[in-house]
């Protein structure tokens, strides 16, 4: 039994946007409804970004909130990342379109809800769904700590099959497969984020 959604476009990240997956991974699922809108348009018009996080005088990290902007340039290798609020933000903002954040939805509620109705899933997961690990924690001026969880990445869910599940991914290329396994770990450490838009 499998199910992959045909005709996603697919972009790479790889030479423009090294740590924009978020809003390459919006601009694929937007363009699949039909919206021709493009990744440097997400990123220049809709993308709340703020500075990279950085030590203060008295050596604590400090920087912005990745559920509420993007720390750093996605245009940049030294970007870092933002979560399933930001994208949500960024593709409510475009008319005609409506996003939904989901969290803890089980990967099978996931294909049965979105896949097999041939709506992508914009996904939070690690890079090649490699073994996440702590690594930067930093405060935010609301005083939230951020655990910073790597290499965190954001892709398109377009199918499954018995043994795993298709991704259009803005570093591995269009129709990547990872097992069961893999994405599930990767999943639930970014906190099991999902986003799908659709039209309205």
């Amino acid at each position: 039994m499998s199910h992959i959604i045909e005709n996603v476009p697919f972009i790479s990240q790889l030479i423009k946007y090294p740590t924009g997956c978020e809003s390459v991974s919006t601009a694929m699922a937007l363009n699949y409804l039909g919206c021709p809108i493009t990744v440097e348009e997400l990123i220049d018009n809709y993308l709340p970004k703020g500075a990279e996080p950085a030590q203060d005088a008295e050596g604590v990290y400090r920087g912005p909130d990745p559920w509420k902007a993007f720390p750093g340039d996605p245009y940049s290798q030294d970007g870092w990342g933002c979560f399933a609020p930001v994208v949500a933000g960024m593709a409510n903002r475009i008319d005609g379109f409506k996003a939904t954040e989901y969290y803890d939805l089980t990967l099978d509620e996931i294909c049965s809800r979105f896949i097999d109705n041939a709506q992508p899933v914009v996904f939070w997961a690690t890079i090649n769904m490699a073994p996440p690990r702590k690594t930067l924690a930093w405060q935010t001026d609301e005083g939230r700590t951020i655990q910073w969880i790597s290499p965190m990445h954001c892709l398109l869910l377009i199918g499954y099959d018995e043994k795993g599940y298709y991704f259009n991914d803005p570093t591995a290329g269009e129709r990547a497969f990872f097992t069961k396994e893999q994405v599930q770990i990767a999943y639930e450490a970014q906190g099991k984020q999902a986003v799908v838009i659709e039209r309205v």
